[in-house]
């Protein structure tokens, strides 16, 4: 299926695919520090980046040793696995998501920390000086997921035309004023209904229920992620169409989804750690933000709920699924 830029963002220049030769002898630290879950069956960021880093010359086992901590969806455990990986004498610290990336920063100040990805305003956040300029020890890739959960309850509302009132499931933490200012200017009721982790489901699931609505926005959360395929399947048994985060949540029965592929994100992240490895300085490394997003439609889940997507939105989609 055809790519197409629907969303404008700022990247740094292309990252060198090239290593340069390494110290001989040196073996190189990497610390991995993630809010997720180690046994995500759909994702697996770490072996996505291992491999590519070995494509510039870091190998597993070889010359690159990784010390990986996952919170298992509690971010409050995140301090303290920081800490684990900061007395690893870790090069690197690859964070994901912005509670990791606190942690770390805490935990290794002169420790390099590779945003994978910051979900929020990385200035805001306090990570960086500035997108251009970092200036400290952090640097990477952030998502904007506030505008990418805005752009989907835009896109949702275009597949339910007529709908009125649309949920969006969210995080406790997560930012949601510009999704709301999207839905008022579409003349659609948005309703937040919060979940932090898989228990909470039952009760969401009632609230949502209960507030009728024509559509699911399913927030951006490695939570959410990792449940990809109970969560749609919830919504389904509610006749709700959903839009999700990634294709892979679209695979999984999600009506739609948005956002850039995780496989770019990955090489990006690697492609931080790799320059690093090699004596750039993070300070001077550019924040970089996805230009690039796709839409995905599954043809099954909107036969199986009735949904007839409008042709305008079938010819935006990059891929389908069928």
């Amino acid at each position: 299926m055809r790519r197409r830029e629907v969303m404008a963002g700022l990247a740094a220049a292309a990252l060198p695919l090239t290593a340069r030769a390494q110290q001989p002898g040196r073996v190189y630290r990497l610390g991995f520090l993630s809010a997720g879950f180690s046994d995500n069956p759909v994702v697996r960021s770490l072996p996505s980046i291992a491999a590519e880093l070995s494509r510039f010359g870091f190998i597993e086992g070889k010359n690159l040793l990784i010390e990986a901590r996952y919170a298992e969806g509690r971010a409050a455990r995140l301090p303290e696995l920081a800490i684990e990986i900061a007395s690893t004498h870790a090069d690197v610290i690859l964070a994901v998501s912005n509670p990791a990336i606190h942690a770390a920063k805490n935990a290794a100040p002169s420790t390099a920390v590779v945003m994978a990805f910051a979900g929020e305003d990385p200035v805001e956040a306090g990570f960086v000086a500035s997108l251009a300029r970092p200036g400290g020890n952090v640097t990477g890739v952030s998502l904007l997921a506030a505008e990418m959960d805005a752009k989907r309850v835009q896109l949702l509302a275009q597949a339910v035309p007529g709908g009125r009132r649309l949920v969006l499931l969210a995080t406790a933490e997560q930012e949601v004023s510009l999704a709301q200012r999207i839905a008022n200017s579409l003349n659609v009721e948005l309703v937040i209904v919060r979940a932090g982790n898989r228990q909470d489901y039952d009760e969401a699931f009632a609230t949502i229920a209960s507030s009728a609505p024509a559509g699911l926005v399913i927030g951006s959360s490695p939570v959410f992620f990792r449940d990809g395929a109970e969560l749609a399947d919830r919504a389904a048994r509610l006749g709700l169409p959903t839009i999700c985060e990634w294709r892979e949540m679209a695979e999984q029965g999600c009506l739609l989804s948005f956002g850039p592929r995780v496989s770019t994100l990955h090489r990006r992240a690697a492609g931080y750690v790799a320059r690093i490895f090699q004596g750039a300085n993070p300070a001077d490394l550019p924040v970089e933000q996805p230009t690039t997003f796709e839409i995905a439609l599954n043809l099954r889940s909107a036969k199986a709920l009735g949904v007839t997507i409008p042709l305008v939105l079938q010819a935006q989609a990059d891929e389908v699924i069928e």
